[in-house]
């Protein structure tokens, strides 16, 4: 036994064999052994990196990769640390804990940054928005600020921010602002008004003051995936369309996690369990599927705003220990850089006060409200005409620049355990670190949720100290001080956790090195004529077992004026020349698959235009059921972009 109550690798590997034994008796929670007739694999294998199908588990090496599941995977694997949640934050903590030596293992129904971490407006806070209401988040933002331009300088835009006053908001917000910024060490500087309006002509002459401050865009699709790579480089394992069921527990507490491959695209992944989107566990699969087990001593989860839904599965007690409320925000996407600076408008935070330079767009955030039922939330008229018309008091010309799209997402917002208040504006901007062996009777799981994007450095690094003091080991954490490169694939030399089964996707490293010694001959050739998408770089990265979803966070396909309508076709023949979903070395080329990946890739950009038809774009959506009924022969009345126009 180690400190905390945790299992060394040699107990965990015992145990899990006591189990296929039938020597230890289940302890689920009710989600789970209302489904007890539904048998794990056989384990009588050994638990160190093991992948295998319904025909029995294959022996492979324990090596670090990345691995998209299909229905017929069964993973049976062991490791340190198993992390629950592929966004900011459980990718921060897989990279953290393996600076430390660590061996991890992280799991995501979905894709990488599928929920909140890929639904944010790409601000980098300087802390100043939190001034004058949260002195706490405001100073945490500010440190990790000027970290992240530092560690993560590639992934910034040092675009720099104002915030601006106009005549009909309240003087004295601006003074309680101002003693807040000073009373944390944020020193916003007075920016001329006349100077500012010259700088930035688009902003309205109702502007009375303004300040600089160190606020910047930050890519984080492509910090993400650096990320991820960079830790399978040390070892790690990421396997995505991986959902977890329920947890294994013993009378010590958790020890693990039942897994299932979901297969299939990453839509189809998200809407398999609507209330628990985006890496966190959903009902009980079909019956007849296939589980997998991950066993570690420590289990951490980190699924934002689905961490109490996830902890719940651990018991009441542990659900309880997680004031975790879900705050859904809308964003709109302009096609044209209205601003070259992040602008900001000084009053309380409100409804579209934020606008953010990202490349050749402008977001314009946020609004705020409940989410209700299990359906994965989406812009809606009312809302996106809400966050327009209060946008335009900072910018009154944006009424000639209709949005592209606009995007939904859900911020994970801490409640005072007890306090019965409201989530939304009133709910807190820091975040939540939970011992279960503490706080939930659960030992050996560990909870953090809360923050933002700007922190999820900050948030790793406190998860990553506590992680280890219930192993045991006394590592320090090293994010604050070794540089994150930018990369355009995989390194080279490191191999993907096992080898796929049909229908499953991830790539070793003999392929790889093929792959490199027969480059195709695809110079000068666009994946994305909007955006001047490379095709060689997206058939290397289609290679690496990568889909459409990733490869529009990666390279912003289909992010452009036509919002995938003209590319759409082509990436179907992309995919097939890929061998997709295996590689150009190892072809695999799968029809219903590769339209699946199409439709699928096609509903996700027109879902962004439905709340923002009119003007070119109602005539966008108008040529896109067209074009589609055209060259490929959908009805537009049943394709991707059924009902876009019927407003």
């Amino acid at each position: 036994m180690v400190e905390g109550g945790g299992a060394s690798p040699e107990v965990g590997r015992d145990r899990r064999y006591r189990r296929a034994r039938g020597e230890l008796a289940s302890t689920l929670t009710p989600a789970r052994s209302a489904h007890s007739s539904l048998t794990p694999p056989s384990l009588g294998v050994s638990a160190q990196g093991r992948t295998g199908s319904r025909a029995g588990a294959r022996k492979t090496p324990q090596a670090g990769g990345v691995r998209w599941l299909s229905r017929r995977d069964v993973v049976i694997d062991h490791a340190d640390v198993v992390i629950i949640g592929g966004g900011a934050t459980g990718i921060g903590l897989l990279w953290d804990l393996s600076l430390r030596g660590l061996d991890v293992i992280l799991l995501e129904q979905a894709g990488l940054a599928a929920g909140t971490s890929g639904a944010f407006h790409g601000l980098l806070h300087s802390g100043m928005r939190y001034a004058g209401t949260d002195r706490r988040t405001a100073a945490e933002c500010l440190e990790e600020n000027a970290l992240l331009k530092k560690v993560a300088g590639p992934f910034v835009k040092d675009t720099g921010g104002v915030f601006c006053r106009l005549d009909d908001d309240d003087p004295g917000w601006e003074r309680r602002w101002l003693d807040g910024c000073r009373e944390v060490g944020l020193r916003p500087k007075p920016f001329a008004r006349n100077s500012l309006l010259s700088a930035e002509p688009s902003l309205s002459a109702r502007i009375v003051s303004a300040y600089a401050v160190p606020d910047a865009a930050i890519d984080g699709f492509g910090l993400l995936w650096s990320l991820v790579w960079s830790s399978a480089a040390a070892g790690a394992r990421v396997y995505f369309r991986a959902r977890v069921t329920g947890f294994l527990t013993d009378d010590a507490g958790v020890r693990g996690v039942t897994v299932v491959g979901l297969g299939g695209t990453e839509e189809e992944a998200l809407q398999s369990a609507p209330a628990f989107p985006a890496g966190t566990p959903g009902p009980a699969p079909e019956p007849g599927a296939a589980f997998g087990e991950v066993t570690a001593p420590v289990v951490v989860n980190a699924t934002g705003p689905w961490a109490r839904e996830t902890a719940a599965l651990a018991g009441s007690a542990a659900a309880s220990a997680v004031p975790v409320e879900q705050d859904k925000g809308v964003m709109l996407v302009f096609n044209a850089r209205l601003v070259s600076r992040v602008v900001n408008r000084l009053r309380p935070p409100a409804d579209g006060d934020i606008f953010v330079p990202h490349g050749p767009v402008t977001i314009l955030g946020t609004s705020s409200g409940l989410v209700r039922g299990d359906e994965r939330p989406a812009a809606t008229p009312e809302e996106v005409c809400l966050v327009f018309e209060q946008g335009q008091a900072l910018v009154p010309g944006l009424g000639l620049a209709a949005p592209l799209r606009a995007y939904a997402g859900v911020r994970p917002l801490l409640r005072a355990c007890g306090s019965g208040g409201e989530p939304g504006r009133r709910g807190g901007r820091g975040f939540l670190l939970v011992d279960h062996g503490e706080a939930g009777g659960a030992a050996g799981l560990v909870t953090v949720a809360g923050g933002k994007f700007t922190t999820f450095r900050a948030m790793a690094q406190a998860a990553g100290d506590l992680v280890c003091r219930l192993l045991g080991k006394n590592v320090p954490g090293r994010t604050a001080e070794v540089g994150i490169p930018r990369l355009r694939r995989h390194p080279a030399g490191t191999r993907y956790a096992g080898e796929p089964a049909a229908g499953g996707r991830g790539r070793t490293g003999s392929e790889r090195d093929s792959s490199r010694a027969r480059p195709a001959r695809l110079d000068g050739a666009l994946a994305c004529d909007c955006e001047l998408v490379d095709l060689a770089h997206a058939m290397s990265l289609l290679d690496e077992g990568l889909g459409l979803a990733d490869l529009r966070r990666l390279l912003r396909v289909g992010m452009g004026g036509c919002q995938g309508v003209f590319c759409s076709p082509r990436l179907a023949g992309v995919l097939w020349q890929a061998g997709w979903p295996g590689s150009r070395q190892r072809p695999r080329p799968d029809g219903p698959a590769i339209l699946a990946e199409t439709a699928s890739f096609e509903q996700a950009r027109m879902a962004g235009m439905k709340s923002t038809q009119w003007g070119a774009q109602a005539r966008l959506a108008a040529l896109a059921e067209a074009f589609d009924e055209l060259t490929l022969g959908e009805d537009s009345r049943a394709g991707p972009h059924a009902g876009v126009t019927k407003q």
